[in-house]
């Protein structure tokens, strides 16, 4: 006979595997996530709440993300200006989406909140130079994924 083994398992094998794999990548569109629903809630209230640091130097650049993000979630930024920890806190807390300012990668939030890139045409800087840069709450990994995709 030319069937070898378990031949006849192979085919119900070969299923059982296809729908492995694409029950694993049907999990993966849904990457990445926000535990705390950052995105979804700001498409429903059609509002960005972003914390601007008081004495913090506009940056265009972070004015074109801004408009950018809401405008691709049908959205408005609605900003509350006040001192870096109130509003680290406020961030950390879910009470603000966003806090712009000048931060530093080495900053003692850094355990605490998540600090996107540098905005504007440095990229490399230093680990103790501030510059102007968005902070996300941590865990909103589509939220930090669609605001840090508008400013490339």
């Amino acid at each position: 006979m030319g069937i070898k083994g378990n031949a006849f398992l192979r085919p119900a094998g070969t299923i059982a595997s296809a729908a492995i794999l694409i029950a694993a990548l049907a999990a993966c569109a849904e990457l990445p996530r926000d535990p705390d629903g950052t995105t979804e809630r700001v498409r429903r209230t059609h509002e960005i709440v972003l914390g601007d640091i008081a004495g913090a130097p506009r940056s265009p650049e972070a004015e074109r993300v801004l408009d950018r993000v809401a405008a691709r979630l049908g959205a408005r930024v609605t900003r509350t200006e006040g001192h870096g920890e109130e509003l680290l806190n406020r961030l950390e807390k879910g009470k603000v989406d966003l806090v712009y300012g000048h931060f530093a990668e080495a900053s003692p939030w850094a355990g605490k909140v998540h600090f996107g890139s540098p905005l504007g045409w440095r990229t490399d800087v230093g680990k103790e130079e501030h510059v102007p840069r968005f902070a996300f709450r941590n865990g909103e990994n589509g939220w930090i994924a669609l605001v840090e995709g508008e400013a490339r």
